[in-house]
């Protein structure tokens, strides 16, 4: 019997640092009948790894994690790892119950995944304790994976993270998406060192979150416009906020979109951009649903100041 892998068998620090970059959040594609396109979503993320991006979570929720079967989530990342290259960091999203979680986080070990992404638990009741121990169970379960739960409310606080690091070793990071930088601040000071935090909000707070300690944020601007992203990246690791401000611009009609109605159409304004350039199909699956031609118009208002920089897909999958 082969020994049970245990944290001896993670590089904590070698996988923070890879994870130091743009995360790419890759879409799920459906075909004409509603299933997955599942040739059209390693094309995806081929080009996504082509273009420079460096760490994808399939499985985040910009892949709508939750309109997704079980049987779908695993083919979702199978799809995206058979994409990666040998510099591609793998964060599997996982979540739901807690034995829903780890069933998924041991098939992303045995996929290929190098790390998971706990997503925060959807009940209506969530105590601080209950976060601890919902993710200390799951992270127990995968010790030789680095593990990245996804925090975006202020029920938790930075003691109660400090606490989850002493019972999980292998929580390497936290994706944050507190919108607000002041809560943030507070909330990585009183965690303690050695944590890799990651603007959970994407390029709209990445600056701000940067400059109180951030050092990589998550994105679906990436399945449009993957050199977008990666020059706000490269500005804020020179610490050239002018130029990250500059990119922040060019973006925020977009990503406005993509928040307004309390993120009613996050998704949607992601894949109608894709579709204007002949990436993949709009459809989405309920609860999102396709935006209206009124923001569509928007969207393609939104990404012409930054179309041409918008690689190709390849003529042979273009829709």
């Amino acid at each position: 019997m082969s020994a049970r892998p245990s944290t001896a068998d993670l590089n904590t620090a070698d996988l923070k640092e890879r994870l130091s970059t743009v995360i790419g959040i890759p879409v799920v594609p459906y075909a004409a009948d509603g299933e997955i396109d599942h040739d059209r979503a390693v094309a995806l993320a081929r080009r996504l790894v082509g273009n420079g991006i460096t760490a994808l979570t399939p499985n985040g929720n910009t892949g709508e994690f939750y309109a997704l079967t079980p049987d779908e989530r695993r083919a979702a990342l199978t799809s995206v790892v058979s994409a990666r290259a040998a510099t591609t960091t793998i964060v599997a999203g996982v979540g739901l119950d807690v034995p829903t979680a780890v069933s998924d986080a041991l098939f992303a070990r045995e996929a290929g995944a190098d790390a998971i992404m706990i997503h925060q638990p959807v009940l209506p009741y969530l105590s601080a304790r209950g976060w601890v121990e919902y993710n200390a169970a799951i992270a127990a379960a995968v010790p030789d994976l680095g593990v990245l739960p996804y925090l975006s409310t202020t029920a938790v606080s930075g003691a109660d993270i400090a606490r989850l690091v002493e019972r999980a070793p292998n929580v390497v990071g936290l994706k944050y998406s507190v919108p607000d930088p002041v809560v943030f601040a507070t909330t990585k000071a009183r965690a303690g060192d050695g944590l890799l935090w990651i603007a959970g909000l994407a390029e709209s707070y990445a600056p701000a979150y940067w400059q109180a300690g951030a050092r990589a944020f998550t994105s679906g601007l990436v399945n449009v416009a993957p050199a977008v992203s990666l020059e706000m990246l490269a500005a804020l690791r020179d610490g050239d906020y002018d130029t990250a401000t500059r990119v922040w611009r060019r973006i925020r009609h977009f990503e406005e979109l993509r928040a307004r109605d309390r993120a009613a159409d996050n998704v949607s304004v992601v894949k109608e951009a894709m579709h204007q350039l002949g990436l993949c199909r709009r459809e989405v699956r309920p609860p999102s649903h396709p935006v209206t031609a009124a923001v569509a118009a928007e969207v393609a208002e939104s990404i012409s100041p930054w179309r041409s920089a918008v690689p190709e897909l390849g003529t042979e999958l273009r829709i």
